[in-house]
This record gives C-alpha cells, structure tokens and sequence, in this order.
C-alpha cells in the first residue's frame, strides 16, 4: 500500500512479487480476495504512527529551512469524493441532500518550507474546520508561525495558539466591524483589541480558558487587482517584523495549495481501492506517508544539486513528481530490505538531477472540480 497504489489490486500485487523476486514474472500468486480479507486486520493507525515517526525522524536530523526563524506551517483543508457506498454514506455523511456519493473532509498541517506534512485529518464533510485544525496543534511546538487562509479566525482559536506560544497569521474577511475601521483609517499596521464576544465568549466559558480580550495585528496587503486583503496576527514587534515582510509570508501559504495537488492529482488519493470505512482510511494515511518519503528523498536530493556552470535566467527546483514516479517499486525494495545503500544513493542522485525551472508571477484561473464525476470509477482502474 505505500507503493502508491492507484490501479487495480491484482495488477499490483502482481507487480509486488516481481518486484519481491527480482523477476519479470514471479511464480507466487495472490488473490484480490485475499489482500481486501488481510488488510482488514490491519489498522490505519500503523500508516499514522509510522508518518508520526518519520517526521520526528526528519526534524532531529535535518537542518530545515526557516521563515525568521520561526518553522513555517500552513493549515488548510479540502473535501474528497468517496466510492459509493452505505457504509461510507453513514460513516462521512455527504456534502449536500441531492449528491448520491459521500465525501469526506481533510486537514493537514504542512511545513511549507520543506514539503513535509506533520499531521492529516480525516473526519465527516459535516466537521468544521477550525474544530479540525485545532487538532493540529497537538503536533506544534513553541515558536512555531501557522498560516491560514479565510474562514479560521476567530477569538477562541486565537487563545489556544497563544496558550501553546504559537504564532499565527490569517486572512480576515472585511465585514467585521473591527476591520472596516481598520481599512477606513488607511493604515498599513495597527495593533487592534479584539473583544471575546458571542459565540467566542460561549466557547470559552465552555472550554474554561480566559475570556480577555486580545491585541493582535492587523495588517493591510494591497493585491495586483487593486483590493486590499487584511491579515491578522500574533507578530505584533513592529521593529521584528516590518508590514512590507507579510504579503510574501501569506503567499507562501500557496505551498500547501500545491501539496494538495500532488496528493489528488499525481498520488490519486481519490483512487480509492476500498469501499470500506476502514480500507478509506488506509489508502488516505498510506498515500500521504508515500507522499513524505518522497519529500524526504528530495531533501537528501538537494545536497547533490550542482551550482550550474552558466548562469540560468531562472532558479530551479527538483521534480517532485519524478520524485514520487521514482519511489514506485524502490519503496518495495528498502521496505522489504532486498536493497543495499547504494540503491538508495543511485535514487538520491537520479531525482537531484531532474529539475523544474520556477518561473515566478505565473498566474492561472483556477478550475471548478466540483461537479465533475468521479474520476476514478471502481471497476475500471487503471491497469499501468
């Protein structure tokens, strides 16, 4: 299942014991009745634990990339369309009453500057966001700087970043009344009190955490298009972090934007091998841990990247796509110990060498997925 699984399950698992037995065609055979029986016995939580490790793994050994010193992660999430299926439907629920097919939400909590995903969840269409998101603050530590897009502010879940000592940055819609004076002011930076009131005020009566009020920053990035976008955050030391240091901060929350890509488009996590609660959750957590692997080899990539000899009109960056196509089989080979450190030097140095250029300011509109069928039909995997 870390082999990326994306077509047919006798079509892999055929291609799992070629691989086993260093052979075109292996004599040994398994049924796909018998891998969908087996895998039930085995629990998602091994793919989250094992994620869990590697990370923990990652940050002991590496020297990571850092944002004023601060580690920058970015939350969002994102809805997927599952096979159809009663047992999905009661367990996820669906996104509206008129959709025969049920979805599921994710979350993840992602390290922009070194492509490493530190915690995913998964939970009913029905679940809110920030309720998600607070859970990624269990995998945080101090001195961490979160970014998030619209639709998380809100008072109560500014407190519980303050209570860990987490730094925060989010967009802010611009109907509040807190934030028109702000704009009506013409300011580009001002340290504003936001009050606990309603729904904040209930929250945190029922959580038991102070019901103060809080000064926190408001900052003004001024778009391409003309509008203004208001940001609010904890980085309230004017001298530490100047006004013009935001917008670039925000616009690197795009990573993670990317990083969902990669899952839906180039792992396909909505090709999906289960029609089970249980067989859901594996090919979500396994496809993510692949996805990790593969950040890791590019981190140990980046060491090999020669300084070009001529100079290039662009920078670039290795291929993390390639990347994930290079993983496919060697995962087999390392987990099943069937390969010596050489391989792994041999992968190492293969995707150092295969580079994108970045070209910076591209802009694309982007495209409305959600009313296209499924894209992955159960009965017609691909078989390569």
């Amino acid at each position: 299942m870390l082999n990326a699984l994306n077509c047919s399950i006798q079509a892999e698992l055929t291609r799992f014991f070629n691989v086993i037995d260093d052979s075109y065609l292996s004599t040994k055979s398994v049924s796909t009745a018998a891998f969908c029986k087996a895998r039930m016995k085995l629990s998602h939580q091994a793919f989250v634990e094992l994620n869990d490790d590697l990370v923990n793994k990652f940050y002991e050994v590496a020297n990571i990339d850092k944002w004023q010193g601060h580690r920058l992660l970015a939350v969002d999430g994102s809805v997927t369309q599952l096979p159809v299926s009663n047992e999905l439907l009661q367990h996820f629920g669906k996104a509206h009453s008129l959709t025969p097919r049920p979805c599921v939400r994710l979350s993840q909590l992602y390290d922009v500057k070194n492509n490493i995903t530190l915690d995913l969840q998964v939970d009913r269409y029905s679940t809110g966001e920030r309720e998600m998101a607070l859970k990624h603050l269990n995998k945080t530590q101090a001195g961490d700087l979160v970014v998030y897009d619209r639709g998380y502010p809100a008072v109560w879940f500014y407190k519980y970043h303050m209570l860990k000592n987490i730094d925060f940055c989010m967009r802010i819609v611009k109907s509040s009344n807190v934030v028109k004076t702000f704009l009506e002011s013409g300011k580009y930076s001002e340290i504003v009190d936001f009050p606990c009131v309603e729904k904040s005020l209930r929250r945190c009566r029922k959580d038991k955490i102070s019901t103060e009020s809080l000064s926190l920053r408001l900052v003004r990035v001024d778009l391409p298009s003309g509008e203004s976008e208001v940001l609010v955050s904890s980085l309230i030391d004017h001298q530490a972090y100047p006004t013009s240091l935001f917008a670039d901060l925000y616009h690197q929350r795009w990573g993670i934007e990317e990083d969902f890509k990669v899952l839906k488009s180039r792992l396909t996590i909505e090709n999906f091998s289960s029609v089970s609660t249980e067989g859901v959750l594996q090919d979500l957590h396994a496809k993510l841990l692949t996805k990790n692997l593969a950040a890791s080899a590019i981190y140990d990539a980046k060491r090999k990247i020669k300084n070009p000899t001529k100079k290039r009109l662009y920078d670039y960056k290795i291929n993390f796509t390639f990347a994930i196509n290079q993983l496919k089989d060697n995962v087999v080979r390392f987990t099943m110990k069937l390969a010596e450190l050489e391989l792994y030097e041999l992968l190492i140095s293969k995707i150092s060498k295969n580079l994108s250029v970045i070209r910076p300011n591209r802009k694309f509109v982007r495209q409305d997925r959600r009313n296209k069928t499924n894209k992955y039909p159960m009965n017609y995997k691909r078989m390569c």
